[in-house]
C-alpha cells in the first residue's frame, strides 16, 4: 500500500513538472512571437521592402552581317570572350570574287579617266590653235581691207589695171571667208573642250562610284569575320560548322561584363517614401542570403503594366483595382570582383531605408 502511494505521488509530481515546463515554454513562445511581430512592425516602419526584384545586366545579341556557310567557330557556350576576339569565320570565296570584280571595274574607270584627261588636253590645244589661227586671219583681213582701199582709189585714178583691182577684191573676199571659217572652227573647238570637261567630270564621278563599290565589297568581305564588340560571357551556342547563316541572324547572346544593377518592383503606395540616393540593402536568395549595399539611382517613368506587350484594359467594366508596381533601379556599391558570383536574373530582396 505504501509503495502504491509513493508511485502515485511520483506520478503527480512528474505531471506537475511537465505542466510547468509546458507553461514556461508557452510563455517563451508567446513572448518570442510578440517580440518578432514587434520587430517586424518596427522594420516595416523603418524600411520599404520588396522581394519582387531581380539582378539585371546589359545583354547583347551577336548578329551576323553577311550570309554564308560557317567555316570556323572559336567559342563555346558560357565562355568568357574579350573585345576583338574572332568568334565565327564564314566561307569568303564569293566575297573575294566580288572584290576582284570591283577592282577590275575601278581599273577600267580609271583608264577611261586618263583617256579623257588626254582628250581635254588635246581639246584645249586645238582651241588655242584655232584662236591663234583666227588672230592671223584677222590680221590678213585688216591687210586685205587696206589693200582694197588703196587699190580702189588707184583704180579710180586709172593708176592700176582692172585685173590688179579684181585680184585685190578677190583677196579681200577670200580673207573674209577664211576669217568666218576660223570663227566657226574656234566655236567648235570651244564646244569640244566644254564637252571634254563635262565627260571628265562624269568620269571622275564614275571612278568615285567604283571606289565606293570596292570599299563596299571589302566591307562585305570583312563581315565574314564576326568579331566580339565587348567583353562578356556568351550564352548558348546555337550554330555549328557548315551551317548556312543569313545576314541579321542572331548566332549567340552575350552578357556584357560591364555593370550589374537591381530592378526592384515596389508597390505604388511605397514609392512616395523612396528617394534618389537612398541607401539600400540587397539580399540575394541564391547566395544563401548574402547581403550587398546599394543606392537608388532611378525610377521607371511608368508602371510595369504600361510597358507590357498587352496592356490591361479596364474599359470593359470588369474593373478590379490592383496595386501597380513601379520599377526602381538600384546600383550595387560593391566592386566587380565582389560581384563575381552574382548573375543576371537572380531573385533578390531589397530593403530601402526610409
Amino acid at each position: 500500500m505504501s509503495e502504491a502511494n509513493t508511485s502515485s505521488e511520483v506520478a503527480v509530481k512528474s505531471e506537475k513538472m511537465r505542466n510547468t515546463i509546458l507553461t514556461v515554454l508557452s510563455f517563451v513562445f508567446i513572448i518570442g512571437g510578440g517580440i518578432w511581430i514587434l520587430s517586424l512592425f518596427f522594420d516595416f516602419h523603418r524600411y520599404e521592402t520588396t522581394n519582387n526584384a531581380q539582378v539585371e545586366s546589359y545583354i547583347n545579341s551577336i548578329t551576323a552581317r553577311a550570309t554564308g556557310h560557317v567555316s570556323v567557330i572559336n567559342f563555346d557556350s558560357h565562355q568568357f570572350i574579350h573585345k576583338g576576339d574572332t568568334l565565327v569565320v564564314l566561307e569568303d570565296e564569293e566575297y573575294k570574287i566580288k572584290v576582284r570584280q570591283a577592282e577590275a571595274d575601278l581599273a577600267v574607270a580609271e583608264g577611261n579617266l586618263h583617256s579623257l584627261e588626254q582628250s581635254v588636253i588635246t581639246a584645249i590645244s586645238n582651241e588655242a590653235a584655232s584662236k591663234d589661227k583666227l588672230s592671223g586671219d584677222m590680221a590678213d583681213l585688216e591687210k586685205a581691207q587696206k589693200d582694197y582701199e588703196r587699190f580702189r582709189n588707184m583704180y579710180a585714178d586709172s593708176a592700176v589695171t582692172r585685173n590688179q583691182y579684181d585680184q585685190v577684191v578677190s583677196k579681200l573676199q577670200s580673207t573674209k571667208a577664211y576669217l568666218n571659217a576660223g570663227e566657226k572652227e574656234l566655236m567648235a573647238s570651244r564646244s569640244v573642250t566644254k564637252q571634254s570637261h563635262t565627260n571628265l567630270e562624269a568620269s571622275n564621278a564614275t571612278v568615285a562610284r567604283k571606289k565606293a563599290d570596292l570599299e563596299n565589297a571589302l566591307l562585305q568581305l570583312s563581315y565574314t569575320y564576326i568579331i566580339a564588340q565587348a567583353d562578356g560571357y556568351v550564352g548558348e551556342r546555337t550554330i555549328s560548322v557548315g551551317e548556312l547563316i543569313n545576314a541579321n541572324q542572331v548566332i549567340a547572346t552575350m552578357v556584357l561584363n560591364q555593370k550589374l544593377w537591381v530592378n526592384a518592383n515596389f508597390k505604388e503606395t511605397q514609392i512616395e517614401k523612396i528617394k534618389l540616393g537612398q541607401e539600400a540593402t540587397i539580399v540575394i536568395d541564391a547566395l544563401d542570403g548574402k547581403e550587398f549595399k546599394g543606392k537608388v539611382v532611378g525610377f521607371s517613368p511608368a508602371t510595369g503594366a504600361k510597358f507590357s506587350m498587352v496592356e490591361p484594359d479596364n474599359s470593359t467594366g470588369n474593373f478590379v483595382k490592383i496595386t501597380q508596381r513601379i520599377p526602381v533601379k538600384i546600383d550595387f556599391e560593391a566592386s566587380g570582383k565582389e560581384l563575381a558570383e552574382v548573375k543576371p536574373g537572380m531573385n533578390v530582396t531589397v530593403e530601402i531605408n526610409k
